[in-house]
């Protein structure tokens, strides 16, 4: 107990003691002693009323030096020279002239996916159903810029279709040299064809096209080499070129390495990328997705884009061209014509095919899609002459944003009537020519 607590009592203390004193030396009436009980009373409020404001004179000092060191540390960022916080998109750590910048970035998708195939994906006499749980993609990446606005970085990781370790995506730098020049150097995803280019989180249907994956971008895939970019906000035309070890050539070291082995070049020499896009009132809002929510005006992009690839005397040739509409009331429409011509001595094969889709808002975070996708491979491509050389795949969904593509659900069903000439299995489709096949997808995406 501290001194100011005994007070009290010692003043209680006394004031009996002198009562009893008095009390010896003359008898004390009751008026006498019911006054001096008022009197003593008449102390101790006083007192316990001193002691209150001391004690709420010390918690608002409490309260004061508490907030201010809070305040203090809430700012030790900015006193360092360093803001942090979110920009709407990302989380952004950034200094205060702008010159470093740090942004996380993260992707997580859980999906379940059911696939019926006629007479099983080995070609037996009885049906095949298969059904589960997966996490789809986890990614996590760094992107900023580093010692001047100007020079840009993005590195990327992301986990296997089957979960387990991780592999390098993008790792690149970026540094705008003019006002409408830039120069990449690393490793990232070819800029040829639209649907492939634009990221996995920003789809209408829960996976790419069955066509983008057996004759488009699931080809070309991630590259390794250098790039030189227009691009500018006064300009309705924007484009890249590169030059790089050849399609899908990720992860390889100099030597030859990577390819396509199906298209024709396998372990490739070297490769040169090319897209040019243009853009109607100068305007490329809303083309980064394929959804029309949230636009403030119309979109109408036209683009193309081609991948030559070398392998000895074996040349391929992956082109496209595509056409992205949405409005303002909630339609988005893309459509593409993809095409791969292969040139080897022994002879030459052109595979084509053509994509169109469509999804509409019904309202702020309803949107129904639908899609349809058609191939055609050459009669001297196949790998058994007789095999069926036209493929098609329907797919139709919803989408149930919670906040954007930052938190969303889809889910689509999916029918290919003469099955697959390769396995998709990421999209949850099996080899099975001649075979109808339905799917069924339902996947939970977070974006941070």
């Amino acid at each position: 107990m501290t001194r100011k607590f005994l007070t009290i009592p010692a003043v209680v203390a006394g004031a009996l003691g002198m009562g009893s004193t008095i009390a010896w030396a003359a008898e004390p009436t009751t008026v006498e002693l019911m006054e001096q009980i008022k009197q003593l009373q008449s102390k101790v409020s006083e007192m316990e009323g001193r002691q209150n404001n001391l004690s709420d004179a010390q918690v608002g000092a409490t309260i004061d030096s508490v907030l201010r060191d809070a305040e203090r540390r809430s700012q030790l960022l900015q006193m360092e020279g360093f803001t942090a916080g979110h920009d709407g998109k990302n989380f952004v750590l950034r200094s205060s002239d702008g010159n470093y910048s740090l942004s996380p970035q993260f992707q997580f998708q859980f999906r379940n996916t059911t696939n019926w195939t006629e007479d099983g994906s080995d070609g037996g006499d009885d049906d095949e159903s298969v059904n589960g749980f997966e996490i789809r993609r986890m990614k996590v990446a760094f992107v900023g810029n580093a010692i001047s606005p100007d020079l840009m970085y993005n590195f990327r990781w992301a986990s296997s279709s089957s979960g387990g370790g991780m592999t390098l995506e993008n790792a690149y730098i970026q540094y705008k040299f003019a006002d409408q020049w830039s120069f990449k150097a690393g490793q990232w995803k070819d800029n040829v064809f639209h649907e492939e280019s634009t990221s996995s989180g920003k789809q209408l249907a829960v996976e790419r096209s069955f066509l983008n994956e057996v004759l488009g971008g699931g080809f070309t895939d991630y590259v390794q080499g250098v790039s030189l970019i227009y691009a500018s906000k006064d300009s309705p035309v924007r484009a890249e070129v590169a030059y790089h070890d050849g399609a899908n050539t990720d992860n390889t070291d100099f030597q030859d390495g990577g390819g396509v082995a199906v298209a024709g070049v396998a372990g490739p020499d070297f490769g040169v990328s090319a897209r040019v896009e243009w853009a109607a009132n100068n305007n490329f809002e809303g083309y980064d997705d394929f959804t029309a929510m949230g636009n403030k005006e119309d979109l109408l992009v036209i683009g193309g884009g081609v991948n030559w690839t070398q392998a000895g005397d074996n040349d391929a040739f992956f082109h496209t061209v595509d056409v992205q509409w949405e409005n303002t009331g909630g339609l988005g429409i893309y459509a593409a014509f993809i095409g791969q011509y292969l040139s080897t001595d022994d002879d030459d094969t052109y595979n084509w095919g053509a994509v169109a889709q469509a999804g509409y808002m019904f309202n702020d975070r309803w949107e129904g899609f639908g899609r349809f996708s058609y191939l055609h491979l050459d009669e001297d491509a196949l790998t058994t002459p007789g095999d069926n050389e036209d493929f098609y795949e329907i797919t139709a969904g919803v989408n149930y944003y919670f906040m954007k593509h930052n938190a969303k659900v889809t889910v689509d069903v999916g029918y290919l009537p003469e099955g697959s000439p390769v396995g998709i299995t990421g999209a949850g489709i099996f080899a099975s020519d001649d075979n109808d096949q339905f799917y069924v997808r339902g996947q939970f995406q977070l974006l941070l």
